[in-house]
């Protein structure tokens, strides 16, 4: 064998062993920007522990467009994988090495690989000012690459080294003060020293040599000029400046050569977090859409997983916010996935346009159609309770407080409307019944006025009935309310009657109309509270998020709802955002900037932001304008 094949084989042998070595580890991504600071300072310690522990090697990311199938349909997402590759042993789940496009051949600023054109960036200068995950921040918004790569190369490096760099930079500040001079350049230097001089005393930090590599794949070599201009903007608008380099395309792919390394410690170097992107797919799950980095969510809110306690639900958005299309993707998909009871309330009858066809009853009610809903009937059938359904009529017709007594009693006395008005007319022809009288003559509008239409008549029949849509069309907004709380309770009716191991679902559009008043919140937060055992989830939609904050009742609806979607907000939400939903400010500014059917899904212990993704064929047969 020849000196030279020898040597090639020696050379081939080395770098054999090195892969042998070599070792990936699975990484999760993680909501980082939705986490508490207090969770954010948590992961990023874990991270520089990690990033200690492992001492050399790189972070690899990677995203790429993919499909998640659902029921028979393919959706687009982005599919991201997280990866630590070192020689250390650690404990953490092991995984198999990335597949990358092999290089063809290489181009002074680009490469032509097996799938098409790929460019390489390297981080050169950072500002001095960098926000919390900054490396998590950047993504693409115009065009989305056929694959994105993102490498963070580090190694441990001599911290005796390092502390006689930074007493080099001591005495250059010294010098620099005495003639008065100074540069943009030098002041950066400085203050990164200072920084890291931090890191070493304050958090025995473990200094490091790192760098940041980008690489974007793309079919065109157009497409890659257009992915390089806006991720070289997105970047510098995070504190991170990249570079291009010429004739080092191919090492730089291949993570070598020394082009970017910069000095830092691992604790700073956590801060630049970019393990975000998180896939929350339950068994069962049905697909809602991606997150804001395009990883499904696909979520089984019957299941007690991921700190739920409850199926109920409470989704807010203002008009134009996708509010009332999210609550049709919510059935339709559930319909698909589960056997499931499904009554819709909607004063708006958008649903029942939205589901005409599918609906085994589809009800609109008009100002001159006859309810048949009873409420006296309703609190004999122990759906509430008669104190409950008194304090409803109280609010409903002004009727003072000293006579609730009385109208508790002949609720519980009486098993029909039309049987407590003749057993009241009774009453008051006696003497000394001036009582009686008062309270007859308060509840005269329920059977004379234009709320007979409510109370009067016979009720839809539900039985049999899997899913039932009651909407109203009417301008009177008094009717709104009272038609939709007789027709929750009337809904509530059924689901009591029906096995407690099928799942069920009660949704109410526009339901600030009945939170404005305590006594139907009141019924609504009795019926979030208690039909958790019966397996039904219960689903209000409002608005706005302050029509959860109009009373005690509408709040503890809002707190018991373990599922709750945050769509776009008024600036005028903003205190009821901080306070009622708990979110920070960069939350609040993402609420009220976003567009149709984005916004912030929390779901048991979860917080993520969430694109609610329809087909072409739901956008054209759900359209509410």
């Amino acid at each position: 064998m020849s000196f030279l094949n020898v040597f090639k084989f020696k050379k081939a042998n080395q770098l054999a062993q090195v892969r042998n070595k070599t070792k990936y580890y699975r990484l999760e991504g993680i909501p980082f920007f939705l986490l508490s600071p207090e969770d954010r300072d948590m992961k990023m310690k874990e991270l520089s522990s990690l990033l200690s522990q492992a001492e050399k090697g790189y972070i690899y990311i990677s995203r790429a467009p993919g499909e998640y199938e659902f029921e028979g349909t393919k959706f687009p997402i982005v599919t991201s994988n997280f990866q630590l590759v070192t020689e250390k042993e650690l404990d953490l789940e092991t995984s198999e090495p990335p597949w990358r496009p092999s290089i063809r051949r290489e181009g002074a600023k680009y490469l032509e690989t097996s799938e098409g054109y790929a460019r390489v960036l390297v981080s050169y200068a950072y500002s001095t000012k960098i926000l919390e995950g900054a490396l998590g921040r950047i993504d693409f918004k115009s065009l989305r690459p056929e694959l994105f790569e993102l490498i963070i190369q580090f190694q441990k490096i001599s911290s005796l080294s390092v502390r006689n760099y930074l007493n080099s930079l001591e005495v250059k500040k010294q010098k620099m003060a005495r003639y008065a001079s100074s540069s943009v350049q030098v002041e950066e230097m400085l203050v990164r020293g200072a920084q890291l001089k931090r890191d070493l005393d304050e958090e025995a930090a473990d200094p490091m040599k790192f760098r940041f590599i980008f690489i974007v794949h793309a079919k065109t070599t157009a497409e890659l000029e257009s992915l390089t201009r806006e991720l070289t903007q997105v970047a510098q608008e995070n504190g991170i400046l990249l570079d291009v380099p010429c004739c080092a395309q191919k090492e730089l792919y291949n993570f070598s050569g020394n082009v970017g390394y910069r000095i830092s410690s691992n604790v700073s170097l956590a801060k630049f977090y970019p393990l975000v992107g998180f896939s929350l797919t339950e068994p069962g799950g049905i697909f809602l859409g991606v997150d804001d980095k395009g990883a499904p969510i696909a979520i089984n809110p019957y299941l007690s997983i991921n700190g739920r306690q409850n199926p109920h639900w409470a989704i807010t958005g203002t008009t134009g916010a996708g509010k009332t299309t999210s609550g049709a993707v919510l059935i339709d998909r559930l319909r698909k996935a589960h056997d499931v009871y499904v009554i819709v309330i909607d004063p708006m009858s958008n649903y029942n346009k939205f589901f005409e066809r599918e609906a085994d009853l589809n009800i609109v009610f008009r100002d001159s159609d006859y309810l048949g809903l009873d409420p006296v009937a309703m609190s004999n059938e122990g759906v509430v309770s008669s104190g409950d359904i008194a304090d409803f009529l109280i609010e409903s017709y002004g009727i003072p407080a000293e006579l609730r007594g009385i109208l508790v009693s002949q609720l519980e006395q009486n098993k029909s409307l039309k049987e407590l008005r003749d057993n009241l007319e009774d009453l008051a022809s006696k003497k000394f019944a001036t009582e009686y009288r008062k309270l007859e003559n308060f509840l005269l509008n329920m059977t004379s006025g234009a709320d007979k239409y409510v109370f009067q008549g016979k009720p839809p029949e539900l039985k049999g009935k899997k899913f039932i849509i009651l909407g109203l069309q009417t301008e009177d907004t008094r009717k709104k309310r009272l038609a939709s709380t007789m027709l929750m309770l009337y809904a509530y009716s059924l689901i009591n009657k029906l096995p407690r191991d099928v799942e069920k679902l009660i949704l109410i559009d526009e339901a600030h109309f009945l939170f404005e008043y305590q006594s139907v919140a009141k019924i609504i937060a009795i019926i979030y509270r208690t039909a958790r055992a019966l397996k039904t989830s219960m689903v209000t939609m409002t608005q706005l998020i302050q029509h959860y904050n109009m009373n005690n009742y509408a709040r503890e609806a809002w707190q018991l709802a373990d599922n709750k979607l945050i769509l776009k907000q008024e600036k005028e939400a903003k205190d009821d955002l901080a306070n009622l939903a708990h979110l920070s400010e960069e939350e609040i500014d993402y609420v009220l900037k976003s567009s149709r059917g984005r916004g912030i899904l929390r779901t048991g212990a979860i917080t993520t932001h969430i694109q609610i993704q329809l087909t072409e064929e739901e956008k054209q047969k759900w359209r509410t304008e």
